[in-house]
């Protein structure tokens, strides 16, 4: 691995460690960061299209290309925020292909004239797909808290949202600053819905958002006074709300020293 790509992994890590941090502490990562990944990556870019040529230019243009629809797509559909997108869009300029480690199972020489051309897909992508699928640890964790704390009976009525969220009374929601707590209400409460809330009363439904409600005092307040009247109990379902960015960078490192997990699975399995 060249001086170059070793300079642009390190320099890549460090950025992602600090986002880490920023969004875990301030629920906010500067758009600063991603700019200055891709002041630093288009130079670099230049210089490798100067030196490999064509092959290069090619894999350029596809990382970006790729990972920007992959990126606004998880982005329409809630799966994750502005932040995460941007970030990927800024590897896939400082890192357009896989940097050659060995990996567990193979070896991928810099060489742009290879049919393979290091990877099936450019860094940004592998990234995002290892992150995807480390992901997958919260809903089994919520799971398997809710396996050890609800009743059975309750556990089976509600096993769709046990994957994605937990019961959390209504004043536990006032403790701290809810902000800050990284949990978001599953239903939204109100006189329309998709379902009748169960054990209440009064006409009150709730329907159910995919990603959650932010939980702020108006929140917090309207909860209590539906409680007050008897039309909720006294406890609601929450989901967690862990920063995307831990993910993309739990998955940057499986990527550099592992490759693409799903890549490795379809490998096993045909090969």
């Amino acid at each position: 691995m060249s001086e170059l790509t070793i300079f642009c992994v390190i320099f890549c890590m460090h950025i992602l460690i600090y986002a880490c941090y920023s969004d875990i502490k301030k629920r906010s990562v500067p758009n600063k960061l991603w700019l200055l990944m891709i002041a630093v990556g288009i130079p670099i870019a230049g210089y490798n299209i100067f030196i490999y040529g064509v092959p290069f230019l090619i894999r350029f243009i596809s990382s970006i290309f790729f990972t920007f629809a992959l990126s606004f797509l998880f982005f329409r559909f809630n799966l994750f925020g502005g932040a995460d997108a941007k970030c990927l869009i800024a590897i896939s300029v400082l890192i357009p292909m896989q940097p050659s480690f060995t990996f567990l199972f193979y070896h991928f020489p810099i060489n742009f004239n290879s049919s393979l051309m290091l990877a099936p897909f450019p860094f940004a992508i592998t990234t995002l797909l290892n992150a995807t699928i480390i992901s997958l640890i919260v809903p089994l964790s919520v799971f398997f808290y809710n396996f050890l704390n609800l009743r059975r009976e309750e556990l089976r009525k509600n096993i769709s949202l046990a994957f994605i969220g937990y019961k959390l009374p209504i004043d536990a929601l006032t403790d701290t600053d809810v902000k800050n707590k990284h949990v978001r209400l599953v239903h939204l409460y109100g006189d329309e819905g998709d379902e009748e809330v169960e054990g209440g009363r009064g006409g009150l439904r709730r329907k159910f958002i995919f990603g959650g409600v932010e939980i702020d005092k108006e929140v917090v307040e309207r909860l209590k006074d539906y409680h007050a009247q008897g039309k909720i109990g006294e406890e609601v379902w929450i989901t967690p709300e862990l920063p995307f960015m831990l993910f993309i960078t739990a998955g940057f490192f499986v990527s550099l020293f592992y490759g693409n997990v799903i890549f490795h699975i379809i490998y096993y399995f045909l090969f």
